[in-house]
């Protein structure tokens, strides 16, 4: 390959692993037809389990809750847009997810920045409106539309015309948030579906989930997978328009949940939970363009990690990081794997996040047989020996007193970093939009 590639990011917020593979209910053909022809890594986990840690670590390449964590990226954080940008690329970001906003920083080295995370868009006279007048037109609004997000057909419009005007080589992201709750599949599922789906999915994942009936449980799983269904049909549609362009043979095309979502497998549902696989286990599939070196269709059984994505695509494309980058990177190519077989140099896979609201982190540490959870907010561990128990359901932590004590020891390492690389960062007071808070109510990110 002569030139540097295009590079298309897709995640798709929610999407676990079984979704995708494993699970014959789902009718996914694009997604099926993907993985026949490019590189899937089978065990990939993310380091987040909700969008903000998750993507703090996948557009940084460092850990979330590392330099000053990840409800802000703070202004000396080096991200991989300004890494393409340097590199001469164009950058492109069109999502509608609140927890990746300008507020929050995110939109650090993107020449575009294009977000939708207000129903109601204020311009002129009324941005000078009182807040509760703006909050109340943005709930009208919301009523009146049938889901909380920018749905995957006005998203993949947006991208297509960026892909069709951006000069190449061009780095483009979008948050495709179609999977995640309230579960609102388009289609046949039409708004008067909309308020009995977005009650059911509140009880579920925010305020009674102990309550939820078994009839309750498999409408959940129902719209969940219909909602996967939905978006790999418009996943198909937008890959044949670049396709149809002649823009996919010098396309990078990366497709991979940011994290999963929990369906009472411990006790709770969608992604508030500790870091277990279902939520940390997420689809990756890479189509690499015409001209490299790496054998398409192959599967990949190693341990890889979220974080590992970008610096692959930039080793791809030849790409030099800056020094500050280079020292705060903890992500890595995965190219050596693909092209020798070199197993990555991590034997760890580290998911961490902060509690929303609160002091508490919670942690996840998982290896090749262990699978290691602290929770900070009621100060317990667990351990699971993945081999015997792969869906983690006993925890035998007082049966392995020296694995504990070896996990523990990365525990207390990950907790001295976190507070040597979050010394003396100021991370600033998040002024709230009227507005954004109903959009965070509608995803179950707030009460």
């Amino acid at each position: 390959m002569s030139s540097s590639p295009n590079v298309l990011l897709l995640v798709v917020d929610s999407l676990r692993y079984d979704a995708v593979f494993g699970d014959e209910s789902y009718d996914t053909p694009t997604l099926d037809r993907l993985a026949d022809e490019s590189v899937v890594f089978d065990r990939c986990y993310s380091q987040g389990i909700s969008t903000a840690p998750a993507m703090t670590a996948m557009l940084t390449g460092r850990y979330p809750l590392e330099y000053g964590g990840h409800w802000y990226i703070e202004d000396e954080q080096p991200t991989f847009a300004e890494q393409f940008h340097d590199n001469g690329y164009a950058t492109g970001a069109i999502h509608s997810n609140p927890n990746v906003s300008r507020l929050r920083n995110f939109d650090k080295g993107f020449d575009t920045f294009e977000e939708n995370i207000l129903p109601f868009e204020t311009d002129g006279l009324l941005e000078r409106a009182p807040d509760d007048l703006l909050r109340y037109a943005n709930k009208f609004v919301r009523l009146l539309r049938r889901t909380p997000y920018m749905p995957s057909p006005r998203v993949n419009d947006r991208l297509a015309k960026w892909t069709e005007v951006a000069p190449e080589p061009w780095f483009l992201w979008t948050q495709y948030m179609d999977v995640h709750g309230p579960y609102l599949p388009g289609g046949e599922f039409t708004y008067r579906n909309k308020f009995r789906a977005e009650k059911l999915w509140r009880k579920a994942a925010v305020n009674a989930a102990e309550d939820v009936t078994p009839a309750e449980h498999e409408e959940l799983r129902t719209n969940y997978r219909k909602e996967v269904e939905y978006f790999d049909d418009e996943l198909g549609k937008f890959l044949a328009r670049l396709d149809w362009r002649g823009q996919l043979d010098d396309t990078l095309v990366v497709v991979v949940g940011d994290h999963g979502d929990e369906f009472y497998e411990h006790d709770d549902y969608g992604h508030s939970n500790l870091p277990y696989d279902e939520l940390t286990r997420v689809p990756l599939l890479m189509s690499f363009p015409d001209g490299t070196d790496i054998d398409q269709p192959q599967r990949v059984d190693d341990l890889v990690r979220c974080v590992d994505i970008l610096p692959t695509a930039l080793d791809l494309a030849g790409a030099e990081l800056t020094e500050e980058m280079e020292q705060r990177l903890v992500g890595e190519s995965l190219l050596p794997l693909l092209r020798e077989g070199s197993a990555p140099s991590f034997d760890v896979v580290v998911t961490e996040k902060e509690i929303r609201g609160e002091t508490a982190l919670r942690f996840g540490f998982r290896t090749e047989r262990w699978k290691f959870l602290y929770d900070g907010k009621a100060d317990r561990t667990l351990l699971y020996d993945l081999d015997a128990d792969p869906d983690e359901t006993e925890n035998v932590a007082d049966a392995h007193p020296e694995v504990v004590d070896e996990f523990e020891d990365h525990l207390d390492a990950r907790l001295e970093r976190i507070e040597r690389t979050s010394a003396g960062i100021q991370i600033p007071d998040l002024a709230s939009q009227p507005g954004v808070e109903e959009r965070l109510q509608a995803l179950g990110y707030q009460e």
